[in-house]
């Protein structure tokens, strides 16, 4: 079985043909479109595109925002405010004439690590991404929790200090391309902001380390919290050799100014990575018509 797989993000929308079993075939990458409309002609044309090489069975969407499986609609806010005005699953099924998943882009993300990453055989993990914000995930008995009212996982809005910044505020590369572009008065986008601290800009360093005493905070907060055998940490900064030691660093000042607890997480980068959301979308895709048929039948 093959599928055509949309990872919507702030800025870009990836897509891939991949197959029931997680391989990718082809994939590509177009820029966000700016209102609706535009955004499902451009999901149709590529599945267009796509079906004329591959017999697709199915479509898989790894998106921003809190998706109902109940109601279609995409809950809660994202950088990409208009999908949340209409019932996205339907609207889809609609334009696509095909079964459509919709699934969190973080929980994609530990979906796929669970299904063939780094998470393999293990029951509880959290999955932090580091993006336009901060996504989570907290995978429980190997399901995804979503909690009580949803919001299981929704890492970014922690609040991290007395003036109510949250963990999206202190910590997403996207604040630190910000911060260090309105300290250097020119435009700086995170990749630049971690380079200029590598070789020693203070400017530039001072947000950085910022950056990595926010996700120290954070990370060691939600071991002691769940105390999951892993912290999965995703997005496209995660794969920088030096990233997770640095983190390490910050958590080891935290360990050694709580001395009654020794605890530290473990730490690993996402195994797929910028590809994570595409493989668990259809990881959720399978699951969950597996389910629907099981309750049909």
């Amino acid at each position: 079985m093959e599928l055509v797989v949309f990872d919507i993000g702030g800025t870009a929308i990836k897509h891939a043909v991949v197959t029931n079993k997680g391989v990718i075939l082809e994939k590509g990458k177009d820029a966000t479109s700016t209102e609706m409309e535009s955004l499902f002609d451009a999901i149709v044309k590529i599945k267009k595109d796509y079906a004329r090489k591959y017999t697709i069975s199915g479509v898989a969407f790894s998106t921003p925002g809190l998706p109902n499986q109940k109601t279609g609609f995409i809950d809660g806010g994202s950088a990409i405010p208009y999908l949340h005005q209409i019932p996205f699953k339907q609207e889809a099924e609609a334009r696509l004439n095909l079964d459509v998943s919709f699934e969190n882009d973080a929980n994609c993300a530990a979906l796929a690590e669970m299904w063939l990453g780094g998470a393999q055989g293990m029951k509880d993990i959290i999955m932090v991404v580091c993006g336009s914000g901060i996504g989570g995930s907290i995978i429980k008995n190997g399901k995804i929790h979503r909690g009580a009212n949803g919001y299981g996982g929704e890492f970014g809005y922690m609040v991290m200090n007395s003036k109510g910044e949250t963990f999206s505020g202190t910590t997403s590369p996207v604040e630190l391309a910000k911060r260090v572009s309105a300290a250097r008065g020119e435009e700086v986008d995170a990749v630049r902001s971690f380079e200029l601290a590598r070789v020693g800009d203070h400017l530039a360093t001072v947000e950085v380390e910022r950056h990595y005493y926010y996700l120290g905070v954070g990370l060691y907060n939600l071991q002691l919290t769940y105390d999951p055998e892993v912290i999965l940490i995703g997005g496209a900064i995660s794969v920088r050799p030096d990233y997770i030691p640095n983190i390490y660093k910050k958590i080891d000042l935290l360990v050694e100014a709580n001395p009654m607890i020794s605890l530290k997480p473990t730490l690993k980068s996402c195994q797929f990575g910028n590809d994570a959301n595409l493989i668990g979308a259809v990881a959720h895709f399978n699951e969950f018509f597996q389910s629907k048929s099981e309750i049909a039948g």
